[in-house]
């Protein structure tokens, strides 16, 4: 971590604007020989960096050298607050006002401790020899990660659970029990719960008997009201707004005739179970309940009549087998292991006690090195396995330490995230780049190897990818809670990131005025958001990164004024945002990276335009869920370090500017300025969004001339249909993977597959035609998701051979009336959408979709879907495992049982929320006697 921060502190000293302040305050040399000093230890680390680093000696001076590191980033911090907003430009003026300013006592304050930082520069050099590179024994060089991508974790590359997999299922299915019951599968953590678990739900006989399927995470600390509306969400009802008994029951109604299986995934108590049973009714028809938890008493008081399922550690057969898997990934299967690798995997696999997560972990950590016997013992004999059982964590504790500085950072950065997280990987890089973590490397942008480093911990098994782009790059990822442990336990050490959730918990980390970082989850009271605020202010001299998650209500950040990282993360609800104040900000000029969902009301416009102007050193700026009366202001545009800009549809940069290191613009809207003045200069940019708003054909075809390395593109525009712009033309032809153009202009348009960039893998299009579109866009042989909108049209059809990779189609046709397809026609494809489509029939041929696992047939306006032709549906589909279709429009087949249950439940719509719950409730009690 120190050579980390060492590369971030040596980068700053060579900004100009630093350069420049500093050379104010008359300290440019003096520091500029600290950074010299500085450039030599970084050296020392990188090579030290290829080594073991096990002696506690060694450590500690690494740690030295970080903390010297975080000082002179504070001193330089210092200077740029004290910093006039405006740089003088005159040397006279110069003069005149730097002898005002050396005269207060802050200035000498901090000469004083850049010459007590030059000391002790000296005495860690002086140091240095005692540590050499010579002296760094156990050399293993450390093979970087190519820049490949790798398939998604096959669930079925895990050993050892086909007999607990049957086993389950068995339970599940059991015709004897067809009360509501609940089956749990209990283990310590890292044995593969969740792994046995997804096996079980995904299984073929499981989706034949369940129709109705919901997975939950629960997790250590959870909230009810996420678990309800998580469960709202996968069974595609509307979510509840709380959790009063009204809302509760709607649930309950909606499951009552349906056969469910329902997944509440790592249980740690058995209060999320006790709160939320009400919602599952028992109407004898074999419904069940999955848990999976560490904790024996948890399952056996959520089901006393059930006996759980206790998952039982690796034999040393099953262990060796997916050690061997996952340390040579490259060995087919039907070829013989080495021999000598073989022995010598017996030798580890004793070390891990059958635990899988070793198991996984230790073999991605072999998986880095040369497949030898010489390497491999030598890591066996290097390894600190820890004594009194704790071989496992020492397993994990390794590969953490095998890890560079760099990845090390890294890694300790989801310290900041829920165990359960779904992180994006963009806004992962962004930070890491802004904290300093991601190295310059040849020939590569931040932005790759950022990629590279979380698809090496994803190698090692540190990470895991929860999904993946069209391309195959990492879109989402998550850790699991064993490694998430590791992960707050290094970060603690290490001064290095702190996470709260309960207001107690940030009092006592009042005490430690060393963190750097922060992370609170779950404010939502004001008061309590104030007193976070004070307690921030108060104790946090050093923080840097300040990051929220659930967050209803922004504390007050003013005097932060050293924060570099300041991220909100996404709203609970889309109507839920952050309201800005001025104040709740101040002068954080110094952020490199402000993600928040703003609101901004009218009367703060233009002290938000001044906050946002005030932002010299500023590389991400995401604002794209925010609601904003004004534009940025045109000194935004000229901060050399930008980046990534996303608005929430404001105008963009100003004519003819140089934004060199900007890549990814999105959601802006076109200048007038640029037909007369010219467009922007955008060497780099790969991912733009713009709204075309009165500008003509040739200035957006200059703008987009200028972009060789666009990859994605989203063009909407209002009076131009954009099919008139070529995209053959354009220097990103053959670069471009995502493409969206939509227009509100009733004009036809006449599509021509050689206007599309032939690798395109994704689509989306709103269109007025004449012609159906099918016969041409089946020819994108790359195409993986298309989005088709528009109307026009009223027939449809995809032919043999086409659209031979398309695995997501999303349809939104106003006018379509008859879709045929083909026998071998869409072959492919896994999801089918259809939305609004209010004249469509069943199209012909639905049964040939042979592969299709997810189907949503929905028309929310216009005519509703009759019963029959939702009877349709479900024939074609019987092979899906996932079919939603509503609304219906007749019931005239429920039964009478099911229409009294009605006329009971309107009736009882005058009851308080409290007496319907508690009747729920009531049933379910003597369900359960029963």
């Amino acid at each position: 971590m120190a050579e980390s921060v060492l590369s971030f502190v040596v980068g700053k000293l060579g900004d100009a604007f630093v350069k420049e302040v500093l050379h104010l305050y008359g300290v440019h040399g003096q520091v500029e020989k600290v950074g010299r000093d500085l450039g030599m230890i970084q050296a020392f680390l990188k090579d030290a960096d290829r080594k073991h680093i096990v002696d506690e000696r060694q450590k500690q001076w690494v740690k030295e050298v970080r903390d010297v590191a975080y000082w002179i980033e504070h001193v330089i911090d210092t200077f740029l607050l004290m910093a006039p907003e405006k740089m003088p430009g005159k040397y006279q003026f110069v003069k005149r006002w730097l002898r005002k300013i050396k005269k207060l006592p802050s200035v000498h304050k901090l000469g004083v401790e850049i010459n007590q930082i030059e000391a002790r520069i000296q005495e860690i050099n002086e140091r240095r020899n005692t540590f050499g590179t010579t002296n760094l024994e156990g050399e293993i060089i450390r093979q970087l990660v190519r820049p490949i991508v790798l398939p998604e974790v096959d669930e079925d590359d895990i050993v050892g659970f086909e007999n607990d997999r049957d086993a389950v299922v068995r339970l599940l299915l059991d015709k004897n029990t067809t009360r509501r019951s609940v089956i749990s599968i209990v283990g310590t953590g890292g044995l593969g719960k969740t792994t046995l678990a997804k096996k079980v739900y995904n299984s073929e006989t499981i989706k034949d008997q369940f129709k109705t399927r919901v997975w939950v995470v629960i997790s250590e600390k959870f909230e009810l009201i996420d678990i309800v509306k998580e469960i709202a969400k996968q069974l595609e009802i509307e979510p509840p707004k709380d959790v009063s008994g009204y809302q509760l029951t709607a649930l309950h109604q909606h499951l009552t005739m349906k056969k469910y299986l329902i997944v509440l995934d790592d249980v740690w108590t058995i209060d999320p179970w006790t709160q939320i049973k009400a919602i599952f009714p028992d109407k004898q028809n074999g419904s069940r309940i999955l848990i999976t938890t560490r904790m024996l008493n948890v399952a056996k008081e959520a089901d006393p009549s059930s006996v759980p399922h206790i998952l039982p550690f690796l034999t040393p057969e099953q262990s060796i087998e997916l050690f061997m898997k996952k340390a040579l990934p490259n060995q087919s299967a039907d070829q013989p292991y080495p021999d000598d690798l073989f022995n010598i995997g017996k030798q580890f696999i004793k070390k891990c006690d059958g635990l899988p997560l070793a198991l996984v972990v230790l073999g991605g950590l072999l998986s880095k090195k040369h497949a030898t016997y010489v390497a491999w013992s030598g890591l066996m004999e290097t390894m600190n396995w820890g004594t009194d059982g704790k071989q496992c964590i020492a397993v994990i504790d390794s590969s953490y330490e095998d890890l560079s500085f760099a990845l090390k950072s890294c890694f300790m950065y989801f310290a900041a995230f829920h165990e359960d997280d779904e992180i994006e990987a963009i806004s992962l890089y962004q930070m890491w780049i802004a904290e300093g973590f991601i190295p310059h490397e040849e020939n590569k942008t931040l932005e790759n190897t950022a990629e590279n480093f979380l698809e090496e911990l994803v190698q090692r098994n540190m990470v895991q990818a929860s999904r993946r782009n069209w391309d195959g790059s990492i879109e989402t990822c998550r850790i699991h809670d064993v490694l998430h442990s590791l992960a707050i336990k290094k970060a603690k050490e290490d001064n290095f990131f702190m996470a709260y959730s309960k207001i107690d918990e940030l009092q006592n980390y009042s005490q430690n005025l060393q963190t750097r970082r922060l992370a609170i989850h779950q404010l939502i009271d004001t008061k309590v958001a104030e007193l976070y605020g004070k307690l921030m202010s108060s104790a946090t001299p050093t923080l840097r990164s300040l990051l929220f998650s659930d967050v209803k209500v922004m504390p007050k950040v003013s005097q932060l004024v050293y924060l570099k990282v300041l991220h909100s993360g996404e709203p609970p609800d889309i109507d839920i945002e952050i309201d800005y104040e001025p104040e709740k900000f101040g002068r954080l000029n110094q952020l490199l990276y402000f993600r928040a969902a703003l609101k901004v009301k009218s009367e703060h416009a233009c002290s938000f335009q001044k906050f946002i102007g005030g932002m010299k050193f500023l590389q991400t700026l995401d604002l794209s869920d925010s609601s904003i009366p004004c534009d940025l202001p045109d000194c935004v545009w000229h901060v050399k370090t930008l980046r990534h800009v996303m608005l929430p549809s404001l105008v963009g940069p100003p004519p003819a500017i140089d934004l060199t290191n900007v890549q990814t613009l999105e959601d802006v809207r076109s200048r007038e300025s640029w037909e007369t003045t010219g467009v922007p200069k955008l060497p780099n940019l790969k991912r733009l969004g713009i709204e075309l708003c009165k500008i003509q054909k040739d200035t957006i075809t200059t703008l987009l001339r200028t972009l060789e390395h666009l990859t994605d593109l989203l063009i909407q525009e209002v009076e131009v249909p954009f099919t008139i712009i070529d995209m053959k033309e354009f220097p990103f032809y053959h670069r471009l993977q995502t493409l969206s153009l939509w227009t509100n202009a009733q004009k036809e348009v006449a599509l021509d597959v050689g206007m599309l960039p032939t690798h395109l893998t994704e689509l989306y299009l709103n269109i007025f035609s004449q012609e159906d579109p099918m016969p041409m866009l089946e020819k994108l042989q790359n195409l993986r998701s298309l989005e088709l909108r528009g109307s026009g049209f009223q027939q449809m059809c995809c032919s043999t051979g086409g659209f031979v990779q398309l695995e997501q189609l999303i349809l939104g046709l106003d006018e379509v009336e008859e879709w045929e397809i083909q026998e071998g026609a869409l072959p492919m494809l896994k999801e089918l959408c259809v939305l609004k489509c209010h004249l469509l029939h069943v199209p012909r041929g639905l049964q040939h979709l042979t592969l299709l696992q997810k189907l949503r047939w929905e028309s929310q306006e216009g005519p509703k879907i009759s019963k029959t032709m939702e009877n349709e549906i479900h024939s074609a589909c019987k092979h899906v495992p996932s079919i939603a279709i509503f609304p219906v429009e007749s019931y005239e087949e429920q039964s009478d049982e099911e229409i009294g249950d009605e006329e009971e439940e309107k009736s009882g719509e005058d009851q308080s929320d409290e007496e319907k719950i508690d009747e729920v409730q009531s049933d379910e009690e003597e369900s359960d006697e029963e």
